[in-house]
């Protein structure tokens, strides 16, 4: 009866050694959130990652799908830690959340088995895996853009010197009149005094000419 009892604790001990060695550690967090296909609604819905820490840091929840590292003390924030996306096969959005589940743990969990909220809870096509869906799958759209018009073909018109009538005017006037004709100021004979007036220009008013073009005017005194 004793040797039937110490072959049973024996097993029981054995299992136990199997059981401890078949747990996978912890992987480091090193900035991404990669985790294994899931095939079906029977798959995972956790994943977790030790977050490596100062003496003075701490790992906190911020809300549900961030996490952040605090300097202690300062209570200043190092790092935040954002929960990855995740979709479906056919591109739906499958929901995500962050916990902070141990000291230096941060816990993704993927909502898998609960259904498409969007779609009143139906269940998700697999496999899900990481990243943004777009909702639906990709759709290709043949978009006929309307024949050039032959306003549109036409080069642009260049800039040229329509030289103004400047007859009468001052010789402020005049320069902002040429200047607006992509014209310049030329010579200027004649008396410069206030209130002089062109009483004549060196270039036909109406003629097109190279944009810059001088036009020389006449002043007399009014």
């Amino acid at each position: 009866m004793i040797g039937v009892i110490a072959l049973v604790a024996a097993v029981f001990a054995s299992a136990s050694v199997v059981a401890a060695s078949a747990e996978e550690p912890i992987p480091p967090f090193d900035g991404g959130m990669s985790f294994q296909a899931i095939q079906g609604p029977d798959g995972p819905e956790e994943f977790s990652w030790a977050v490596k820490l100062d003496e003075e840091q701490e790992l906190r929840a911020i809300d549900d799908t961030h996490a952040g590292v605090y300097w202690v003390g300062t209570e200043t924030l190092a790092v935040t830690i954002t929960a990855v996306l995740a979709h479906a096969a056919d591109g739906a959005n499958v929901p995500t959340t962050l916990a902070v589940t141990q000291p230096n743990v941060i816990t993704l969990t993927v909502h898998h088995r609960a259904g498409n909220p969007a779609a009143g809870g139906a269940p998700f096509d697999y496999p899900v895996t990481a990243g943004a869906g777009w909702e639906g799958g990709f759709q290709q759209y043949t978009v006929v853009m309307p024949p050039p018009t032959e306003q549109a073909i036409k080069p642009p018109v260049p800039v040229v010197c329509s030289v103004p009538y400047l007859s009468g005017l001052t010789l402020k006037a005049t320069r902002r009149q040429l200047r607006r004709s992509h014209c310049k100021l030329g010579e200027v004979r004649g008396q410069r005094s206030r209130g002089a007036r062109v009483v004549r220009q060196f270039r036909r008013p109406g003629r097109e000419l190279s944009a810059g073009t001088e036009v020389g005017v006449k002043l007399l005194a009014s």
